[in-house]
């Protein structure tokens, strides 16, 4: 059996990564999506823990992301994990011909140390942060309308995420693009998420049909 591929997809908060990588997972025949989203625990951090971070050079390998490395070591080998996202389990998809597919939806890229080594093909949406800021404060929006009942705690939600915004999140975000996107393999600008899945496909689908070589991971290497 051949390895599965690992498809990266990063860019800032609000570039549409989500809604990207599912897009992609429809494409290549239900392919699981690990979220970096579901394991991270910055967010739990005070502002000060934050601040003391960046004061400290912003390590990338000091975000708490627990399980993720180790969960898609696990699908690289074919074993099932749970899908902390969605609930159920996640397994990397069989396809007719070629190498099954894992979509990685990560803010860290190649800066991770335990997912970086890990990925095959890198893609950064390279959305500016003001457009990304402009998305996410609608996602704010579109929750309240989904759920009136929840208005009050979205609107306290969209408080704190613009009270920290100038000082600890616009800094981050600018450090992401500057350390994630030079390592990219594919960097998309505007365009439709069937925009970017087509060229995504066609950058790698003839290393998805290539002739695998052995690996310690009992399947193929890129």
């Amino acid at each position: 059996m051949s390895a599965p591929f690992v498809l990266a997809v990063a860019g800032p908060p609000g570039s549409g990564k989500s809604t990207l990588s599912y897009a992609l997972s429809e494409t290549f025949g239900g392919a699981p999506v690990l979220a970096y989203d579901a394991y991270e625990a910055v967010t739990t951090w005070p502002p000060e823990q934050v601040a003391a971070w960046l004061a400290r050079g912003a390590p990338f390998d000091a975000l708490p992301v627990p399980g993720l490395a180790e969960d898609l070591a696990r699908l690289r080998r074919g074993e099932p994990v749970p899908d902390r996202e969605r609930g159920g389990t996640l397994r990397p998809a069989r396809r007719g011909a070629g190498r099954p597919v894992i979509i990685l939806d990560t803010l860290l890229g190649r800066a991770h140390p335990g997912t970086g080594r890990q990925i095959d093909h890198l893609v950064w949406l390279d959305l500016p942060l003001d457009i990304a800021l402009a998305r996410k404060l609608r996602s704010f929006a579109e929750g309240a309308r989904r759920e009136p009942s929840a208005a009050s705690r979205l609107l306290g939600a969209l408080d704190a995420y613009l009270g920290r915004y100038d000082r600890l999140l616009h800094p981050t975000y600018a450090l992401q693009r500057d350390r994630i996107r030079p390592a990219a393999d594919q960097i998309l600008g505007a365009g439709t998420p069937a925009e970017h899945v087509a060229a995504i496909r066609s950058a790698i689908q003839p290393i998805l049909m290539a002739a695998p070589t052995p690996t310690a991971y009992g399947g193929a290497e890129p």
